[in-house]
């Protein structure tokens, strides 16, 4: 079974300064390019750390859908959400497979070093088709099995290629994109729009 980060470290890790050099937030959000207004679902938003600068990026007319699976991480969220006004993002505790959200209601969704903790992937995965809107976009950016300076366990890691074919199985299609730092990958993926 896959380890949890909050199985292990303490939260206040997701906001080191060597995070923010491995796992620049704005290179993920160019990447994600969501446009202002739009409705982004972040899946495994933690505390926070892509989260706030994402309710930044889409603005007040945007909604941001910050889910986690651990109630510590969204106590912790919800404090930095207030601190900083931002009453466009909603929180919502999901299932590891299950996001409860009504079908169609995003524009975008993103998966940041969540793949590797997951029992079952291709399982979110469809839910996250489910959740988007013909033609919105997913993108996921996880941990680089080559990368051995830091991060969670080898052996639990995917490929981009091994997460391609997952997004593939999906209904996504797979774009492969270049990221900021080598320790991790990114892909894209977007749900088709209906004929």
């Amino acid at each position: 079974m896959p380890h949890k980060f909050g199985d292990h470290a303490p939260w206040s890790r997701l906001m080191h300064e060597e995070r923010q050099r491995m796992l620049p937030a704005a290179g993920v959000l160019e990447l994600l390019a969501a446009a202002p207004g739009s409705t982004v679902v972040e899946v495994g938003a933690g505390i926070g750390y892509i989260t706030l600068p994402l309710a930044l990026a889409v603005g007040p007319a945007g909604t941001v859908i910050a889910t986690d699976v651990a109630d510590e991480a969204l106590a912790h969220l919800k404090a930095r959400v207030e601190a900083e006004g931002l009453g466009h993002v909603r929180l919502v505790k999901n299932e590891e497979s299950r996001l409860p959200l009504d079908s169609g209601v995003a524009d975008r969704a993103l998966l940041v070093d969540v793949f590797h903790e997951l029992e079952d992937p291709a399982a979110l995965l469809a839910d996250v088709h489910r959740v988007l809107r013909p033609g919105g976009s997913i993108l996921v950016v996880d941990w680089d099995p080559g990368w051995t300076d830091a991060g969670p366990p080898h052996h639990e890691r995917l490929t981009r290629a091994a997460a391609q074919e997952l997004l593939e199985a999906a209904g996504f299609g797979g774009e492969p994109l270049a990221f900021a730092h080598p320790s991790h990958w990114a892909l894209r993926g977007t749900r088709p729009r209906q004929r």
